[in-house]
């Protein structure tokens, strides 16, 4: 919901400011497309961009003021538990003139002040202007699901839902050249960094305040372990999952506007739809290709749960959307699934403009491959070397071809974990990585070398990583630790890829989408429970699939993830064959002594040779390209491109 800019100078607006505030809301304008509004006194300017969620009349147009005009608030998100705080509020003595979400968080701060924060369920990034204190205030959700940007420069601050839009406020667009390096490490920029120098993105789960020229921030939230849900069984466990989750879905159906849900065919999603009971429409798209193509498990469950189901088919051309969508991406961003995800929405628009999702039922439950593989791992390095050496050695023998074994990457893969262990570092680095750090130091020219001179990307995942330890009382040596590596994901990969893909992407087409599964009372019920509860075998989301299996069809609740997958193997060897080599040979990057000249040959040749699969490396060189071209070169205007 929304988009908001804006800007606070300590000594009062300039003449331009107010002018500039409306030029960078326009910039952002696809996040609110159904109206606009302004608001200025003599030291901040606050533009917004409203889509209607809650309350569609006029009386919850933003920037919203209090009674006395002292509060006003700029607010992307929904705060699921608005009515319940509204009838506190209206007990206390405060009067309300509209319905909406927004100004339920006016009057708990008049109420609260900070201390409000612990108190809202949902998803929020929001600004407030105490205009008696002249103090600024801004916060962002626990889970990260709405962004926030800030600059500072020449005694004002900026800020902004989307960093694109903080140029139009006069901000210098320069590469940051570490944020770069996080970047191919990990396919997206860890907070606070954002791909620009001198441009933040508020941490989730932090808030800060603006006054006398300074801006303090702090964290505001931090997981707790429920003491009592880590002791529960596995029986326990599985008698509570399915009535936590109603509780997550039902906070997420208030709506004024069509609703629907996304369905990828696995089993996250479907719980969701069937949490929230009646017959709700449902959507979902996929590839031609059947190893890319869930719709076939997302046409049953529908069926299943008498959900009329739109199914769309993502095109072949996808690819040629991959401007668009670095310029909604904003950051230096490699996963491609942002492709299908961009398509689903512009589908999904016409037909709702709210839906719930399963995203986050991976991190919250255990389902990624790599929690297992970190155990396997444990077993692996108790295996004799030679016998470890000989297996390698038979598999690249009997499979010279590495997109023909399965068994091939594995080892490979098992081995870079013990190299990165080897190297004092987390073996968990080695399974997030991208680029290597040699990789990268092969690809960089002087400036980036110059730039990342004694910086470590890996010490952002492996600081993810200690304090993840911290959080799970788990020792060093308990590498394998699920609830460890869930949490790590909890401050690390799910804000920064996952959730940024689904907020850019659905939003460049004026969709809001809401996560049950990202409910903090949720997400700290599941990553309180036991590992041995979580995680006690080689089958990933144990928990889920065995509640899908009360209610979903066996062909769903016994699938094995997929995800949204974009086939860029092929499509590096076919149709993004040339339009990668004219970006390669006419490279800005290396103009601007990025990378080094001709640095792409090496995984280009092993690639279109089939000796090995560097598509999501090819993928990510060639957004890099792209995303300089588009916020640099000064060729594409500050407007999504056509």
């Amino acid at each position: 919901m929304c988009g908001f800019t804006g800007l606070f100078r300590w000594d009062g607006l300039a003449p331009d400011d107010v002018s500039n505030v409306a030029r960078a809301s326009n910039v952002i304008a696809h996040r609110g497309p159904d109206s606009s509004g302004f608001w200025n006194d003599d030291r901040i300017a606050l533009g917004f961009r409203r889509l209607k969620i809650i309350d569609l009349s006029a009386a919850g147009e933003q920037p919203m003021a209090n009674e006395d005009g002292s509060l006003r608030v700029v607010f992307n998100g929904e705060i699921y538990n608005h009515r319940e705080l509204r009838e506190e509020l209206v007990s206390r003595g405060h009067r309300f003139k509209s319905k909406s979400d927004t100004e339920v968080l006016l009057h708990l701060f008049e109420e609260c002040g900070e201390a409000m924060l612990p108190r809202l369920r949902g998803m929020f990034a929001f600004a407030i202007w105490n205009a008696k204190s002249r103090e600024l205030f801004f916060a962002r959700d626990p889970i990260g699901v709405k962004p926030l940007y800030f600059a500072e420069r020449d005694g004002c601050l900026a800020f902004a839902s989307e960093a694109k839009a903080l140029f139009a406020l006069g901000i210098e667009r320069d590469v940051d050249c570490v944020a770069l390096d996080q970047s191919l490490a990990y396919r997206y920029v860890p907070a606070p960094r954002s791909g620009f120098q001198n441009v933040e993105k508020l941490p989730p789960g932090h808030c800060a305040w603006a006054k006398n020229g300074t801006v303090e921030y702090k964290r505001w939230w931090t997981f707790t372990r429920d003491a009592a849900v880590s002791k529960l069984s596995a029986s326990a466990a599985a008698d509570e999952i399915l009535p936590q989750l109603k509780v997550a879905v039902e906070r997420r159906l208030i709506s004024d506007v069509p609703l629907g849900f996304w369905l990828s065919g696995g089993i996250d999603s479907a719980l969701v739809l069937a949490q929230a009971g009646g017959s709700h429409p449902s959507f979902c798209a996929g590839f031609a290709q059947p190893e890319y193509d869930e719709r076939d498990l997302a046409r049953a469950s529908a069926e299943q749960l008498h959900s009329k189901l739109e199914s769309f088919d993502v095109p072949a051309t996808i690819f040629e959307c991959l401007a668009q969508t670095i310029w909604h991406a904003d950051e230096p961003f490699f996963d491609s699934s942002m492709l299908p995800v961009y398509a689903l929405a512009e589908r999904t628009k016409p037909h709702a403009t709210v839906v719930l999702s399963g995203d986050g039922g991976d991190e919250a439950f255990a389902g990624y491959d790599r929690y297992v593989g970190m155990q396997l791992l444990e077993r692996y390095k108790k295996t004799p070397r030679l016998m470890r050496w000989a297996a390698l050695k038979y598999v690249q023998w009997r499979y010279p071809t590495a997109s023909r074994s399965g068994w091939d990457r594995m080892l490979r893969w098992l081995e870079k974990c013990r190299a990165m262990e080897a190297a004092k570092h987390h073996p968990y680095v080695a399974a997030m990585e991208l680029f290597s750090a040699e990789q990268r130091a092969a690809l960089y020219g002087d400036a980036m070398l110059d730039a990342t001179e004694g910086c470590d990307a890996r010490e952002e995942l492996e600081g993810a990583l200690l304090r993840a330890r911290s959080v799970m009382s788990a020792s060093e040596t308990e590498n394998a630790k699920p609830g460890t590596l869930q949490h790590a994901d909890l401050h690390s990969y799910l804000p920064g890829d996952v959730l940024h893909k689904v907020d850019r992407m659905s939003m460049a087409h004026g969709i809001e989408v809401r996560s049950p599964f990202l409910d903090v009372d949720l997400m700290t019920w599941a990553l309180s429970l036991p590992d041995v509860v979580r995680l006690p075998g080689k089958q990933t989301k144990p928990l889920l699939r065995n509640a899908a299996k009360r209610i979903l069809p066996p062909s769903v609740a016994s699938a094995r993830k997929r995800g949204f997958g974009v086939p860029l193997d092929d499509w590096f060897r076919g149709p993004l064959q040339k339009i990668a080599l004219d970006a390669f040979e006419n490279s800005r990057c290396v103009a601007d002594k990025l990378f080094k000249k001709r640095y792409w040959e090496k995984l280009w040749s092993e690639h279109q040779s089939g000796h090995a699969q560097h598509g999501e490396r090819l993928f990510a060189l060639l957004a890099t390209e792209m995303w300089h071209t588009v916020f640099f070169s000064r060729q594409v205007p500050d407007k999504r491109p056509s």
